[in-house]
């Protein structure tokens, strides 16, 4: 649950919670929420905060240290946009910390590294395999499932142990000898969840996959039957 049970700075909670704010407003000036006005998109999108929510509250801890959880933030991209992914994640980050009535000092904060730096390397990303990749159908499942969402976790366990380190005036002390594995197999973890997921969703219902274009990315080049 990042840093929900984190003590911090009130400086440093009131400064995260402004910048998710106003990364909020940002990713808002386009209107993505209108979006759900449509009943299927709407109930795939309550469906999957639930469902991310739930791996959220599946977490270890550290020695006190790092919170490692599965994120599902590739998977909102990928089916969501990184506009509408900001939101869900969002609203992924609220449902957990009123599950748990946790402090309100760490939401922003947890917000920021467990939501919106996953959302914006995942999305990068696949704009990145979108424009210098094979136009296939195998290369999308690949990149954008199982790719995208190994280095999107790496950069969020990465991120927060930095923040862990400045909060412990730069000691690495608090670090477990095994968090270089833990992050491994948790990275492995999020590819094969958020993976399977959008091959399943990309071959089954590629309408729910926003960022799919089933005219781009298939198998063959002949008529669709």
């Amino acid at each position: 649950m990042g840093f929900l049970y984190t003590p911090m700075p009130v400086w440093l909670s009131i400064a995260s919670a402004v910048a998710a704010l106003l990364l909020l407003a940002f990713a808002g000036w386009r209107r993505p929420l209108a979006r759900l006005h449509d009943s299927a998109m709407q109930h795939l999108w309550l469906g999957m905060m639930v469902a991310v929510s739930v791996m959220w509250a599946a977490n270890a801890w550290l020695n006190d240290g790092p919170v490692m959880h599965l994120l599902g933030a590739t998977l909102i991209v990928t089916l969501f946009d990184w506009r509408l992914a900001l939101f869900s994640m969002a609203a992924v980050c609220a449902l957990v910390a009123i599950a748990f009535d946790t402090p309100w000092q760490g939401v922003g904060m947890t917000f920021m590294v467990f939501g919106a730096l996953p959302v914006f390397v995942s999305a990068l990303l696949q704009r990145g395999i979108a424009a210098w990749l094979p136009r296939n159908l195998f290369v999308f499942i690949v990149g954008h499932g199982f790719f995208t969402a190994a280095l999107a976790m790496l950069a969020a366990c990465g991120a927060s142990l930095l923040v862990h380190v400045a909060l412990n005036a730069g000691s690495f002390a608090f670090i477990p000898t095994g968090y270089v594995v833990s992050v491994a197999l948790l990275a492995s973890g999020e590819a094969w969840f958020c993976g399977m997921l959008t091959m399943l969703f990309a071959i089954y219902r590629p309408a729910w996959v926003t960022t799919c274009d089933v005219r781009r990315y298939r198998l063959d080049r002949g008529p669709r039957t």
